[in-house]
């Protein structure tokens, strides 16, 4: 082989490498008008909210939280049981971003690991699977400020 053909290689897979760059650009584009919509579409539906008997809860500002207190998020504002590939759903859904994490699912069960530790979750089995529950502390007379 000579020279001629290894540069005949490279230039055709620089150009599969040019094209590459330029579709991630293009989906890294879309992603962020997504994103807008999906924040201008959670605006909306907050501005709704009251006039629909519905509760105020904005899902948006989880993208600005730590995973620690996204995770807590998730569980504080439902009555639901969710186990650790829930928990993660519920994060993706809400638009919490877990790209950034190598290992997101061995984060979340460190996380629920931690927050059952402190007590603010409550682990339970049923039929072989674990789930988490927010635990509501009882109000105490000490709770009460008169």
């Amino acid at each position: 082989m000579d020279a001629s053909h290894f540069k005949q290689t490279w230039s055709a897979i620089s150009e599969v490498r040019g094209s590459l760059v330029n579709r991630r650009t293009e989906l890294e584009t879309e992603l962020v008008e997504v994103r807008n919509k999906i924040k201008h579409l959670n605006e909306v539906l907050n501005h709704l909210a009251p006039l629909a008997e519905f509760p105020y809860y904005s899902d948006e500002e989880i993208s600005t939280l730590g995973i620690t207190d996204a995770v807590r998020l998730v569980f504080k504002f439902s009555d639901e049981k969710f186990s650790p590939q829930d928990v993660r759903q519920q994060l993706v859904d809400k638009g919490y971003d877990l790209s950034s994490l190598t290992a997101p699912m061995a984060s979340i069960y460190k996380i629920l690991s931690r927050l059952e530790e402190a007590g603010e979750i409550e682990r339970k089995k049923e039929e072989g699977r674990v789930y988490y529950k927010w635990k509501s502390s009882p109000i105490t007379d000490e709770d009460i400020p008169f």
